[in-house]
């Protein structure tokens, strides 16, 4: 027997040095797992660590101290997905995410699929099988000389590629169904193949949507379709260009990083149908590319189950196949089921024909929001549309802290609750306005209109103002006035001083203080903001005409003031008689004439044949938007100004038994009953648009804008009926000639709104006109007479 050596370590201590071990790389391990997930226990994540790594295996304490220093050196490896991480985190992460806890298992850095067994490793992350198969060194066919080929098989000549494969006669065999020599693609239970054109996919029920189609994936809980696998199940990984969370479409290679659904766009091709080099969507029956839009032009269809219509399938229910807007209606309109009381889709009927939920035929599709518990609206990843707008509100106003200031509440408040989530997820997705918003929000400043008025003038700086004062975060302020200050100031960034230092009293101290004045006691509602500008726009022009002439305020005289207005053709330059007008009150010059605007004659009347055919194609077409035709009618019949036209509310319309009547002046105007239909559906409908609550109550407009709480612009109205060949000018005076032929000038006032001077300048046009319209046709008739005779 021989003696053990004296340096030799003993068994037991051995076995103690391996428990040490062992214990500690336990430690790091649980602690490391512990400080990232802190509402695991400790004996949980002793656990998990067992199940991923057994004891008894070999090497356990080395694979715990590879899993504790990979988890020390990079502390977001349980929820960051990627897979450049040792073996054992896969399996812990596969552990943790079945006892339901929030990490994020790693897939495949090409395919994505997550597995637990990814056992290549490469500098991108580690591969599964299928992928590292394909990634490996690839050469050129010896039968199509194509380099870079996955080599499939050998041949005498050479290595092959797969295509190649496919044509080789070496590999047909009699198809079993067909009986044609073809390369089969699988092969039936007697060992007999079946060619691609005979082998039929098999059919599987998805257990999350219930329709019949391929599967995607089949594990445990069943199968699901591609739809769903796509929705629910496909990995999520950072893409490489917008840097979102998000299903991959294109995995990384090449030097292109990994790229979403969003961002990917299929190669460029030739389309096969409408030959035209676009990113390819889809391929045809012959592997042909074919474009996105040739692609939804040309699919195939079934008759839809509830409209009847021939359009393409978007799902399959108990009632049948389903087309998209059938689709979209039923899932956005939840019922109360008849069978089993609860709010739900009705997505079936009975055998009486009446519409129940899924559950209740045995259809276990879920359009239960996971995280609200609602019915309907579905969105994106198991949530329905009002949690996914809460949940982007809040990520677009949060502040510097990431919350929420309660000055923005409101608004957060009316932008969650919008009526219709879907168009509003899409504006905050797309709408310039929200990036202004989004960055105010994000300063920390507390909003205000002075704040706002710093901003370059803009549509969007407009729209977030009125946003804003529609729910409550600002006073509301007679916007057409209070925001020329802050356009002065941003005019005068590029003007001398002693411009800005005239300019600046010229607008405060008159212009603003008249119009000011006259918005007070105006009756109806008029625009003062062009006007403003156009005068400001002047003054300064003038200031530089005089620089130019190196004339000062006192030195000027009647003979300058006259070449100024000579000097140009248009009759822009005779607006210089306000700023004028205050420069004498504050003796900075001298009594200065400005001569009047010479009146002119309404010009490009439209004749009554014209009206009238124009007229009874706003009343009878329907093809016409029904806001064109009822603003278009008004036009042609009262020659209501647009500006008025926009402004019209419900309360201008009175409804009786027989008749119905239009509130323009101080007496109603009787309406004709078709165009009364017309206002009747204006002021019933709803908003096309997604309407927010509004902190104080406002009017409703029969002419809705873009803006919240606004209605229609005068141009935006103006260019609608323009576009339909209703001419608003030409319309609008031929409708005041008619009228003021036949009306005097108190009654003309009085029904249509108008100031009585330009009712009495009217009134006196249309007679002057008609005189000479008599005296002409007597004289043609006389004329005529002296010739016969």
């Amino acid at each position: 027997m021989t003696a053990p050596s004296p340096t030799a370590p003993s068994i037991v201590a051995r076995l103690a040095a391996q428990v040490a071990r062992m214990e500690a790389a336990t430690n790091a391990a649980v602690g490391q797992v512990t400080k990232v997930l802190p509402a695991i226990s400790t004996a949980d994540a002793n656990a998990a660590l067992e199940a991923a790594v057994p004891i008894p295996v070999r090497g356990a304490a080395r694979f715990l101290e590879e899993l504790a220093d990979h988890m020390a050196a990079h502390p977001d490896a349980l929820t960051s997905g990627s897979s450049l991480c040792p073996p054992v985190l896969l399996r812990l992460a596969q552990v943790l995410h079945e006892a339901g806890h929030p990490v994020v298992r790693p897939g495949c850095a090409h395919c994505g699929k997550i597995r637990s067994d990814l056992r290549q490793l490469r500098p991108e992350g580690r591969l599964c099988g299928t992928c590292d198969a394909r990634s490996r060194q690839r050469e050129t066919c010896a039968r199509c000389q194509r380099d870079g080929q996955r080599v499939v098989a050998r041949r005498p000549e050479g290595p092959i590629c797969h295509r190649c494969y496919r044509a080789d006669p070496a590999t047909f065999e009699e198809c079993a169904e067909c009986g044609q020599f073809r390369h089969p693609v699988v092969r039936r239970d007697d060992g007999r193949g079946l060619c691609i054109k005979c082998w039929k996919r098999p059919m599987r029920t998805c257990v999350s949507c219930g329709k019949t189609a391929a599967a995607a994936l089949v594990d445990d809980d069943g199968a699901l379709c591609h739809l769903c696998y796509n929705r629910h199940r496909r990995p999520r990984r950072l893409c490489g260009r917008c840097g979102q969370l998000k299903r991959i479409a294109r995995n990384a290679r090449d030097g292109q990083p990994d790229l979403c659904d969003g961002c990917y766009q299929g190669p460029d091709v030739t389309c096969s149908i409408c030959s035209r080099v676009r990113p390819c969507a889809s391929r045809d029956e012959q592997g042909q590319p074919v474009c996105a839009t040739c692609y939804q032009r040309h699919r195939s269809g079934e008759p839809c189950a509830r409209c009847g219509r021939t359009k393409p399938v978007n799902t399959r229910w108990p009632i049948g196949p389903v087309c998209m807007t059938c689709y979209t209606a039923v899932l956005r309109s939840p019922a109360e089921c008849p069978r089993c009381g609860m709010v739900q889709p009705l997505i079936a009927r009975d055998d009486d024909g009446a519409e129940i939920c899924g559950p209740c035929v045995g259809f276990a599709a879920d359009y239960i929001c996971k995280q609200c518990g609602g019915a309907g609206n579905p969105h994106s990843r198991g949530r329905c549309a009002h949690c996914v707008l809460a949940e982007r509100v809040n990520a677009l106003l949060a502040g510097p802290d990431g919350t929420i200031t309660p000055q923005l509440e409101p608004l957060a408040a009316a932008l969650a609750d919008a009526p219709s989530p879907f168009p509003a997820i899409q504006w905050l997705k797309e709408s310039p306005n929200t990036k202004l918003l989004a960055r105010l929000a994000s300063e920390g400043h507390e909003l205000s209109h002075e704040l706002l008025d710093e901003l370059p003038p803009s549509r969007n700086q407009r729209y977030i103002r009125q946003l804003l004062v529609h729910t409550g975060v600002l006073e509301e302020r007679n916007e057409d006035i209070e925001r020329i200050p802050g356009w002065l100031e941003h005019e005068l960034a590029d003007k001398p001083a002693a411009h800005a230092s005239l300019a600046r009293p010229f607008l405060h101290w008159f212009l603003l203080r008249r119009a000011r004045q006259r918005a007070a006691t105006r009756r109806h509602p008029a625009s003062a903001d062009r006007d403003l500008r156009r005068r400001v726009s002047i003054a300064l022009d003038f200031l530089a005409w005089m620089d130019q002439r190196g004339l000062a305020l006192a030195d000027l005289a009647q003979e300058h003031v006259d070449d100024w207005i000579a000097g140009a053709t248009s009759q822009r330059r005779y607006l210089i008689r306000y700023f004028l007008k205050w420069t004498t009150s504050r003796r900075l010059t001298c009594e200065l004439t400005v001569p009047s605007i010479p009146s002119q004659e309404p010009q490009n009347l439209l004749d009554d044949e014209a009206r009238w055919r124009l007229l009874q194609r706003c009343l009878t077409d329907d093809a016409l938007p029904t806001d064109v035709r009822a603003g278009g009618a008004i036009t042609l019949l009262f020659g209501l100004s647009t500006e008025r036209l926009c402004h019209l509310t419900p309360e201008h319309l009175k409804f009786g038994d027989k008749h119905a009547h239009l509130v323009l002046g101080r007496h109603p105007v009787l309406l004709p009953p078709r165009l009364a239909e017309l206002l009747r559906q204006l002021a019933e409908q709803p908003q096309l648009r997604p309407q927010l609550s509004r902190a104080h109550p406002g009017p409703r407009w029969l002419f809705p804008g873009m803006v919240p709480g606004k209605p229609i612009s005068t141009h935006g109205m103006t260019q609608k009926l323009n576009r339909h060949g209703i001419l608003v000018r030409t319309a609008r005076n031929g409708a005041l000639a008619a009228l003021a032929a036949d009306l005097p000038s108190p009654i003309l006032a009085d029904v249509t709104g108008m100031h009585s001077h330009t009712a009495l300048r009217w009134v006196a046009y249309a007679r002057r006109d008609w005189a000479e319209y008599l005296a002409a046709r007597a004289e043609e008739v006389t004329s005529s007479r002296s010739q016969r005779s």
